[in-house]
């Protein structure tokens, strides 16, 4: 397996950092392989530069697009996280509505396929419940809503586990939109949210403020 397969599971390479040079969060300069620098990057480093004609490598924190010089043979690679939510795929850049791969799980486990708002109130909203054709049906038993049933961007529930592991990891919001027959569109948002594990039922908990025009 070459070192780019290899790599190209953890880092992006960002080319417009190509040929540049930084001092921005620098943690260290190191003369070892290309191999030897991705791995020293591994625990703490966000972000490593590597220039091939002089067996450099340079480990930073983070990099800012501003604070950069022009130094011919460096290439930067910025660490690639799997997103846990819809929030981290915000957050890496992508702006556009849809279904994708989350991971709230870890990278040891498959991942779970959702529909992403990420334009409404700011963005990073990870669907739970969607209902939009009645096709399946929602009268299931406890383990179909333990595990989820449905099609993402169709007829869903993620499922409790899924839900239970998403709203542990960090704060998180609860929104609530309607359309009505008439396509009035309603919306309640909860500033907290969160729900228990299965041992205490998927018990849930829900702070305000309580902000919107479904009044619930």
């Amino acid at each position: 397996m070459s070192q780019a397969t290899m790599f190209s599971r953890r880092y992006a390479r960002n080319l417009y950092f190509d040929n540049k040079k930084s001092d921005h969060e620098l943690l260290g300069e190191y003369s070892i392989s290309f191999k030897d620098c991705a791995e020293k990057c591994r625990k703490d480093c966000g972000v490593f530069g590597y220039n091939d004609g002089l067996k450099k490598c340079r480990l930073h924190r983070n990099l800012n697009t501003s604070l950069v010089s022009e130094e011919a043979g460096w290439k930067y690679f910025f660490h690639y996280l799997l997103p846990v939510d819809c929030k981290d795929l915000l957050d890496n850049g992508h702006n556009y509505t849809g279904v994708y791969d989350i991971y709230p799980y870890g990278t040891s486990s498959l991942p779970v396929r959702v529909y992403c708002d990420l334009e409404t109130m700011g963005g990073g909203w990870t669907a739970f419940q969607m209902r939009k054709y009645g096709s399946p049906s929602f009268d299931r038993n406890w383990a179909d809503y333990k595990n989820g049933f449905g099609e993402p961007e169709k007829d869903l529930w993620i499922g409790n586990d899924v839900i239970h592991q998403l709203t542990k990891r960090a704060a998180s919001s609860l929104y609530v939109s309607i359309k009505l027959e008439n396509g009035t569109r309603l919306y309640e948002m909860y500033d907290r949210f969160s729900i228990s594990n299965e041992t205490e039922k998927y018990k849930l908990f829900l702070a305000g403020p309580a902000t919107g025009t479904l009044g619930m």
